[in-house]
Protein backbone atom coordinates (compact mmCIF):
# COMPACT_ATOMS: atom_id res chain seq x y z
CA UNK A 1 0.00 0.00 0.00
CA UNK A 2 2.78 2.44 0.90
CA UNK A 3 4.47 1.79 -2.44
CA UNK A 4 1.27 2.54 -4.39
CA UNK A 5 0.66 5.71 -2.37
CA UNK A 6 4.20 6.81 -3.19
CA UNK A 7 3.44 6.29 -6.88
CA UNK A 8 0.34 8.42 -6.51
CA UNK A 9 2.41 11.22 -4.95
CA UNK A 10 4.75 11.04 -7.92
CA UNK A 11 1.78 11.27 -10.30
CA UNK A 12 0.51 14.38 -8.54
CA UNK A 13 3.71 16.16 -7.62
CA UNK A 14 6.60 14.72 -9.61
CA UNK A 15 8.33 16.01 -12.72
CA UNK A 16 7.64 14.45 -16.12
CA UNK A 17 10.15 11.64 -15.65
CA UNK A 18 8.79 10.74 -12.22
CA UNK A 19 5.21 10.77 -13.53
CA UNK A 20 6.19 8.52 -16.42
CA UNK A 21 7.90 6.04 -14.09
CA UNK A 22 4.93 6.06 -11.71
CA UNK A 23 2.42 5.51 -14.52
CA UNK A 24 4.51 2.63 -15.87
CA UNK A 25 4.66 1.04 -12.42
CA UNK A 26 0.91 1.42 -11.91
CA UNK A 27 0.23 -0.19 -15.28
CA UNK A 28 2.29 -3.19 -14.19
CA UNK A 29 0.58 -3.27 -10.80
CA UNK A 30 -2.84 -3.20 -12.43
CA UNK A 31 -1.98 -6.17 -14.62
CA UNK A 32 -0.57 -8.28 -11.79
CA UNK A 33 -3.49 -9.22 -9.54
CA UNK A 34 -6.91 -8.21 -8.23
CA UNK A 35 -5.57 -6.99 -4.88
CA UNK A 36 -3.38 -4.41 -6.58
CA UNK A 37 -6.29 -3.22 -8.68
CA UNK A 38 -8.44 -2.78 -5.58
CA UNK A 39 -5.68 -0.76 -3.90
CA UNK A 40 -5.28 1.49 -6.95
CA UNK A 41 -9.00 2.21 -7.16
CA UNK A 42 -9.72 2.56 -3.44
CA UNK A 43 -6.75 4.86 -2.93
CA UNK A 44 -8.05 7.23 -5.62
CA UNK A 45 -5.74 6.28 -8.45
CA UNK A 46 -8.24 6.50 -11.30
CA UNK A 47 -8.66 10.33 -11.25
CA UNK A 48 -4.87 10.74 -11.14
CA UNK A 49 -4.43 8.45 -14.15
CA UNK A 50 -7.14 10.32 -16.04
CA UNK A 51 -5.48 13.64 -15.21
CA UNK A 52 -2.28 12.22 -16.67
CA UNK A 53 -4.20 11.35 -19.85
CA UNK A 54 -5.07 15.04 -20.14
CA UNK A 55 -1.81 16.69 -19.15
CA UNK A 56 1.02 14.15 -19.13
CA UNK A 57 3.83 13.62 -21.59
CA UNK A 58 3.23 11.35 -24.58
CA UNK A 59 4.81 8.41 -22.76
CA UNK A 60 2.90 9.10 -19.54
CA UNK A 61 -0.38 9.15 -21.49
CA UNK A 62 0.50 5.80 -23.05
CA UNK A 63 1.23 4.25 -19.66
CA UNK A 64 -1.86 5.78 -18.02
CA UNK A 65 -4.02 4.41 -20.83
CA UNK A 66 -2.49 0.97 -20.24
CA UNK A 67 -3.26 1.07 -16.52
CA UNK A 68 -6.87 2.13 -17.15
CA UNK A 69 -7.17 -0.54 -19.83
CA UNK A 70 -6.29 -3.25 -17.29
CA UNK A 71 -8.64 -1.85 -14.67
CA UNK A 72 -11.55 -1.69 -17.14
CA UNK A 73 -10.87 -5.22 -18.36
CA UNK A 74 -11.04 -6.87 -14.97
CA UNK A 75 -14.03 -5.26 -13.26
CA UNK A 76 -17.36 -3.96 -14.59
CA UNK A 77 -17.65 -1.46 -11.74
CA UNK A 78 -14.31 0.08 -12.66
CA UNK A 79 -15.63 0.83 -16.16
CA UNK A 80 -18.22 3.13 -14.58
CA UNK A 81 -15.66 4.84 -12.32
CA UNK A 82 -13.19 5.36 -15.17
CA UNK A 83 -15.84 6.87 -17.43
CA UNK A 84 -17.17 9.07 -14.63
CA UNK A 85 -13.63 10.38 -14.05
CA UNK A 86 -13.57 11.64 -17.65
CA UNK A 87 -11.29 9.09 -19.32
CA UNK A 88 -13.22 8.56 -22.55
CA UNK A 89 -12.52 11.90 -24.22
CA UNK A 90 -8.72 11.83 -23.73
CA UNK A 91 -8.59 8.17 -24.80
CA UNK A 92 -10.36 9.19 -28.01
CA UNK A 93 -7.83 12.00 -28.41
CA UNK A 94 -5.04 9.41 -28.24
CA UNK A 95 -6.64 7.76 -31.27
CA UNK A 96 -6.29 11.09 -33.06
CA UNK A 97 -2.87 12.29 -31.94
CA UNK A 98 -1.07 9.48 -30.12
CA UNK A 99 1.84 7.35 -31.25
CA UNK A 100 1.13 4.02 -32.91
CA UNK A 101 1.60 2.26 -29.56
CA UNK A 102 -0.64 4.76 -27.77
CA UNK A 103 -3.37 4.36 -30.39
CA UNK A 104 -3.28 0.59 -29.92
CA UNK A 105 -3.48 0.89 -26.14
CA UNK A 106 -6.28 3.46 -26.35
CA UNK A 107 -8.17 1.14 -28.70
CA UNK A 108 -7.99 -1.72 -26.21
CA UNK A 109 -8.96 0.60 -23.35
CA UNK A 110 -12.02 1.92 -25.20
CA UNK A 111 -12.97 -1.63 -26.11
CA UNK A 112 -12.83 -2.69 -22.47
CA UNK A 113 -14.87 0.34 -21.41
CA UNK A 114 -17.52 -0.37 -24.07
CA UNK A 115 -17.87 -4.08 -23.32
CA UNK A 116 -21.25 -4.69 -21.63
CA UNK A 117 -21.69 -1.00 -20.82
CA UNK A 118 -24.28 0.77 -22.96
CA UNK A 119 -23.62 4.21 -21.46
CA UNK A 120 -19.94 4.03 -22.35
CA UNK A 121 -20.80 3.04 -25.92
CA UNK A 122 -22.87 6.19 -26.25
CA UNK A 123 -20.11 8.28 -24.65
CA UNK A 124 -17.41 6.92 -26.99
CA UNK A 125 -19.55 7.80 -30.01
CA UNK A 126 -20.37 11.24 -28.58
CA UNK A 127 -16.66 11.93 -28.07
CA UNK A 128 -16.03 11.34 -31.78
CA UNK A 129 -14.51 7.88 -31.39
CA UNK A 130 -16.27 6.14 -34.29
CA UNK A 131 -14.59 7.84 -37.28
CA UNK A 132 -11.23 7.62 -35.53
CA UNK A 133 -11.69 3.87 -34.96
CA UNK A 134 -12.62 3.51 -38.63
CA UNK A 135 -9.36 5.30 -39.48
CA UNK A 136 -7.43 2.87 -37.25
CA UNK A 137 -9.00 -0.11 -39.03
CA UNK A 138 -8.10 1.39 -42.39
CA UNK A 139 -4.67 2.84 -41.73
CA UNK A 140 -3.53 1.86 -38.24
CA UNK A 141 -0.78 -0.52 -37.23
CA UNK A 142 -1.22 -4.24 -37.67
CA UNK A 143 -1.60 -4.61 -33.91
CA UNK A 144 -4.43 -2.06 -33.77
CA UNK A 145 -6.58 -2.97 -36.77
CA UNK A 146 -8.33 -6.06 -35.39
CA UNK A 147 -9.05 -4.65 -31.92
CA UNK A 148 -10.39 -1.45 -33.50
CA UNK A 149 -12.78 -3.51 -35.63
CA UNK A 150 -13.81 -5.41 -32.52
CA UNK A 151 -14.59 -2.14 -30.73
CA UNK A 152 -16.73 -1.01 -33.68
CA UNK A 153 -18.66 -4.30 -33.57
CA UNK A 154 -19.19 -3.79 -29.86
CA UNK A 155 -20.36 -0.21 -30.34
CA UNK A 156 -22.95 -1.40 -32.85
CA UNK A 157 -24.41 -3.86 -30.34
CA UNK A 158 -26.24 -3.43 -27.04
CA UNK A 159 -24.41 -5.52 -24.47
CA UNK A 160 -24.80 -9.30 -24.84
CA UNK A 161 -28.29 -9.09 -26.31
CA UNK A 162 -28.69 -9.46 -30.07
CA UNK A 163 -30.10 -5.97 -30.47
CA UNK A 164 -28.74 -3.05 -32.41
CA UNK A 165 -27.29 0.16 -31.18
CA UNK A 166 -28.66 1.50 -34.45
CA UNK A 167 -27.36 5.04 -33.94
CA UNK A 168 -23.78 3.82 -33.61
CA UNK A 169 -24.21 1.37 -36.49
CA UNK A 170 -25.36 4.15 -38.80
CA UNK A 171 -22.53 6.40 -37.54
CA UNK A 172 -20.05 3.68 -38.51
CA UNK A 173 -21.54 3.52 -41.99
CA UNK A 174 -21.39 7.32 -42.23
CA UNK A 175 -17.69 7.23 -41.40
CA UNK A 176 -17.08 4.71 -44.18
CA UNK A 177 -19.23 6.15 -46.99
CA UNK A 178 -22.29 5.65 -49.20
CA UNK A 179 -21.41 2.09 -50.14
CA UNK A 180 -21.38 1.22 -46.46
CA UNK A 181 -24.95 2.50 -46.09
CA UNK A 182 -26.07 0.32 -48.97
CA UNK A 183 -24.22 -2.68 -47.52
CA UNK A 184 -25.80 -2.03 -44.12
CA UNK A 185 -29.28 -1.75 -45.64
CA UNK A 186 -28.84 -4.94 -47.66
CA UNK A 187 -26.91 -7.25 -45.39
CA UNK A 188 -26.84 -5.82 -41.90
CA UNK A 189 -23.10 -5.27 -41.90
CA UNK A 190 -20.44 -2.72 -42.71
CA UNK A 191 -17.04 -3.73 -44.08
CA UNK A 192 -14.02 -1.63 -43.19
CA UNK A 193 -10.73 -2.74 -44.74
CA UNK A 194 -11.93 -6.37 -44.90
CA UNK A 195 -13.12 -6.26 -41.27
CA UNK A 196 -16.87 -6.90 -40.99
CA UNK A 197 -19.06 -5.10 -38.43
CA UNK A 198 -22.29 -7.11 -38.12
CA UNK A 199 -25.49 -5.54 -36.81
CA UNK A 200 -29.20 -6.32 -37.15
CA UNK A 201 -32.68 -5.32 -38.21
CA UNK A 202 -33.10 -1.87 -36.65
CA UNK A 203 -29.88 -0.53 -38.15
CA UNK A 204 -30.74 -2.07 -41.52
CA UNK A 205 -34.04 -0.19 -41.55
CA UNK A 206 -32.43 3.09 -40.57
CA UNK A 207 -29.74 2.64 -43.22
CA UNK A 208 -32.43 1.96 -45.82
CA UNK A 209 -34.13 5.24 -44.90
CA UNK A 210 -30.82 7.08 -45.28
CA UNK A 211 -30.23 5.51 -48.69
CA UNK A 212 -33.76 6.41 -49.75
CA UNK A 213 -33.27 10.02 -48.65
CA UNK A 214 -30.00 10.23 -50.57
CA UNK A 215 -31.69 8.85 -53.67
CA UNK A 216 -34.51 11.35 -53.39
CA UNK A 217 -31.95 14.13 -53.29
CA UNK A 218 -30.41 12.76 -56.49
CA UNK A 219 -33.67 12.59 -58.47
CA UNK A 220 -33.92 15.61 -60.79
CA UNK A 221 -36.96 17.87 -60.83
CA UNK A 222 -39.47 17.65 -63.65
CA UNK A 223 -39.72 13.89 -64.04
CA UNK A 224 -42.89 13.06 -65.95
CA UNK A 225 -44.01 9.81 -64.35
CA UNK A 226 -43.46 7.26 -61.63
CA UNK A 227 -41.68 5.13 -64.22
CA UNK A 228 -39.12 7.89 -64.75
CA UNK A 229 -38.37 7.95 -61.01
CA UNK A 230 -38.09 4.17 -60.92
CA UNK A 231 -35.62 4.26 -63.80
CA UNK A 232 -33.44 6.76 -61.94
CA UNK A 233 -33.51 4.67 -58.76
CA UNK A 234 -32.66 1.48 -60.65
CA UNK A 235 -29.77 3.20 -62.34
CA UNK A 236 -28.29 4.41 -59.06
CA UNK A 237 -28.81 1.35 -56.90
CA UNK A 238 -28.47 -1.33 -59.57
CA UNK A 239 -24.76 -2.00 -59.05
CA UNK A 240 -25.44 -2.81 -55.39
CA UNK A 241 -28.22 -5.36 -55.98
Amino acid sequence: MAEILGLFRALGEGDDEEKESAAEALRKFARTNASNRVLIVEAGGIPLLVELLHDGSAYAKFEAAGALCSLAYHDAAYKVVIAAAGAIAPLVELLRDGSAAAKTTATYALGNLACNNAANKVAIAAAGGIPLLVDVVRDGSADAKEPAARVLRNLARNNDVARDNDTNAVAIAAAVGLEAFVELARGGRVTVDDQSVDVGIAAKRKAALVVAALLRACVPDGLRSRADVQDVIRGVIGPYL
